[in-house]
């Protein structure tokens, strides 16, 4: 009995086997896992097929720029060809960022999500050109300025004479007239003259290079020098303003005198913003 049992187990183990079914892996096997694009090193995405390290240390580099790759589409700025970008899509992935929750219950799932809270608000640019403008240090102003030296001196000095020539010219006759003399006039006209005088005179000097130019230009450079550390104190100001504002956004304080700190910290930000924008930052500003 055993042995024709063994017999048919072994008939019915190769008509099984010989089954077109797929075959489903075998429970607790695990598969290859893909490595996440925003945490993996650059010797991790090296070790995927078709991904070599110069790939690797780009991609790695790209990630630290943008503190973030939202897919592998994003690669597409480094030039890839498209089997490099297969084998990226094949082995990473894009983890899905946690959710932050902050006190007021309101959650946020990325850094897009955190800035739209401030899209009311004026850009950098925008406070750039302000506070450019209120300390009369724009570009193009300087510019005028430069334009308007070269101009000062193209128009011509003008001199202008006029002269009125007036003459009168008689011709007499003297008549003896038994030992008087007679005058008598014979002929007679009267010359009746305007001059004008025009004259132009240009100092081929002072068009070359002119001491109003060369003034002009010296105190352009003082304005760049102005402008560059105002530009640098104000987006240095707005951009402490806004990690403040993320800060108290996504970690509010929870005591009293830390609320207060908060508000004030916020305020003096704004208020040296306003400063070098003759308040026209907080004009900018949404209503509360």
């Amino acid at each position: 009995m055993i042995p024709a049992l063994l017999t048919a187990v072994l008939l019915a183990g190769p008509a099984s086997a010989s089954s077109e079914s797929p075959v489903a892996p075998a429970a607790g096997v695990a598969t290859e896992a893909r490595l996440d694009l925003n945490a993996a090193d650059a010797a991790s995405l090296a070790g995927l097929d078709g991904v070599g390290p110069g790939v690797a240390d780009a991609i790695v580099s790209l990630r630290e720029e943008r503190g973030r790759l939202g897919s592998v589409e994003a690669l597409r700025v480094l030039d890839l060809d498209e089997a490099t970008l297969d084998a990226l899509r094949a082995g990473t992935e894009v983890a899905v960022m946690p959710l932050v929750k902050t006190q007021g219950g309101k959650k946020y799932g990325s850094v897009d999500e955190v800035m739209a809270e401030f899209t009311g608000e004026p850009t950098i640019t925008q406070v750039q050109q302000l506070a450019m403008n209120y300390s009369n240090t724009h570009p193009d102003m300087v510019a005028r300025w430069l334009k308007a030296s070269r101009s000062a001196f193209l128009l011509p000095r003008v001199d202008l004479k006029y002269r009125k020539d007036l003459y009168l010219n008689e011709d007499f006759d003297y008549i003896d007239d038994g030992g008087d003399q007679i005058r008598d006039t014979t002929t007679g006209d009267i010359d009746n003259n305007d001059v004008y005088e025009v004259k132009l005179q240009w100092n081929l000097q002072k068009l070359i290079m002119s001491s109003e130019r060369i003034r002009v230009i010296s105190e352009s450079q003082d304005v760049a020098k102005l402008r560059d550390k105002t530009l640098e104190e104000v987006t240095r100001l707005f951009f402490d303003r806004r990690r403040h504002q993320i800060d108290m956004l996504l970690t509010p304080p929870t005591g009293l005198q830390d609320q207060i700190e908060a508000e004030l910290r916020l305020q003096e930000l704004t208020a040296n913003l306003d400063a070098f924008t003759g308040g026209a930052f907080s004009a900018g500003l949404p209503a509360n």
